[in-house]
């Protein structure tokens, strides 16, 4: 049997209890329609939050994205993916139990921190992998290039990105107006935030262009 470092074997370990948290949460709710104590407490301000989830269909949505992703976290597909995409709900599941609840019972306290050490250690053990995103500032990169890429030099683009931008601004200014009432066509929060993106953007440009003298 091949010897596994201890970071192996303490991350895997991580690993394969967050699975088992993630199949626990999610199967009990798809298999055995199982919900928290809290769901049935009028007392509770947190089971009237999950009633409304429940009714709006969040609830169930929530249950089984969670069993999908402990599928993936126990055979190591994606993982680091995966403890990113729970981490939201780990994030109100233990603000909910430890600021909401957590004065109706010390339980609550447990369970909140109990979902942030589990996905903060999946996150830790599998760090590196968000490493360039912990950069100060970042260049734009496609999904198919690496971080460290350098980007094809195709001319200026500003042609391209106004022929764009004419596209982007009719389909806003088309989508505002025919699918808005009669009081609520066009309004500036619709045209107003992509004009100025692209206003900015091109100050950006030209502020990043370099001097003649750098050219030469």
């Amino acid at each position: 049997m091949p010897s596994r470092s201890f970071q192996w074997q303490f991350v895997t370990f991580f690993r394969i209890l967050f699975a088992s948290h993630l199949l626990y949460s999610g199967g009990a709710y798809i298999f055995f329609g199982w919900v928290p104590s809290a769901f049935f407490n009028p007392a509770s301000p947190v089971g009237h939050f999950m009633v409304e989830l429940d009714k709006v269909g969040l609830y169930p949505l929530v249950k089984y994205i969670e069993f999908t992703l402990g599928l993936l976290a126990l055979v190591n597909r994606f993982t680091p993916l995966v403890a990113v995409m729970e981490f939201p709900i780990t994030v109100m599941i233990a603000y909910l139990n430890i600021v909401v609840e957590g004065s109706h019972g010390a339980r609550h306290y447990y369970t909140g921190v109990q979902e942030l050490v589990i996905n903060g250690m999946v996150l830790l053990g599998y760090g590196a992998y968000y490493r360039s995103m912990l950069n100060i500032r970042n260049e734009p990169r496609w999904l198919w290039q690496t971080p460290d890429s350098q980007p094809a030099e195709t001319g200026n683009g500003t042609t391209a990105m106004v022929l764009f931008f004419v596209g982007f601004m009719a389909l806003v200014m088309a989508a505002s107006w025919f699918m808005g009432s009669a009081d609520r066509r066009l309004p500036p929060r619709d045209w107003l935030p992509p004009l100025a993106s692209f206003i900015a953007m091109l100050a950006l440009r030209f502020a990043s262009r370099p001097a003649a003298g750098d050219r030469a």
